[in-house]
This record gives structure tokens, sequence and C-alpha cells, in this order.
């Protein structure tokens, strides 16, 4: 993968939320397009384009479809969410947003008797 094709990709605002997300765990679609209240097409489309990228991996957990970063994420896209989440922007405030809701959703899941993925929330007990 050339580095110009992840500079493409992170230069898109909603793609970049989404792996910064990623990065911190698995997500399911419903849960990415909660976060970033966006529609199922369009998120279905930014997932695909990271997919054919080969940036993220996904498997079917029942109906759900569950996305995380390909591992070892690339080092690339690792240094610059590292960066962006350590300065002071508009756009890095909204990726730490983005990361307290990521934690609210997952804490919600582990806590609840949810139908939710084990790999979403990390806890057997959840789901």
């Amino acid at each position: 993968m050339e580095a110009s094709d992840i500079y493409k990709c992170i230069a898109d605002a909603q793609r970049l939320r989404i792996l910064n997300l990623l990065n911190a765990g698995p997500l399911c679609v419903c849960h990415l397009q909660e976060i970033l209240d966006a529609t199922q097409v369009k998120m279905s489309k930014q997932l695909a384009i990271m997919k054919q990228l080969g940036l993220l991996e996904s498997h079917r957990e029942g109906t759900w479809m569950i996305y995380s970063l390909t591992q070892p994420v690339n080092g690339l896209i690792q240094s610059n969410l590292d960066y962006l989440l350590a300065a002071q922007c508009a756009e890095c405030n909204q990726l730490q947003q983005d990361l307290q809701t990521r934690s609210k959703i997952v804490q919600s899941l582990a806590q609840s008797k949810s139908d939710c993925p084990k790999s979403v929330c990390g806890e057997t007990s959840c789901c």
C-alpha cells in the first residue's frame, strides 16, 4: 500500500474518525453509525473503501458485522492517530469525543444483558 493511499484515506474526516474508533478496538457497524451519526449506506461505503485498502478486517457474528483494524496496525496510520490525539485542534477534539462516546457504549453493552457480539464489549457476560 502506498503512503498516498493512506493519506487519501485519512484526509476524509469520517474515515479518520472510523480509524480512530477502531484503533480502540472492534465495533459493530451499528455502533459506528451511532457514534458518527451516519446512514448505513454512507458507513458501508466508507468501510468498503478502507477494507479494499487493507486497513480493516471484518467478521460476522450472527446478524452483526464487526470491524477492526488489520493487525498489525499500519505504522503510518498509528503515527498519525497518536499525533492527532495529542494535538489541540477542532478535529482532534472530535476524535477525543468519539472515543468517549465509544467508551460509554462499550460500558453500557458490558453492563446490560444486550445481544451485542462478544468481540465488541470484551465481556462474555454481556452477550
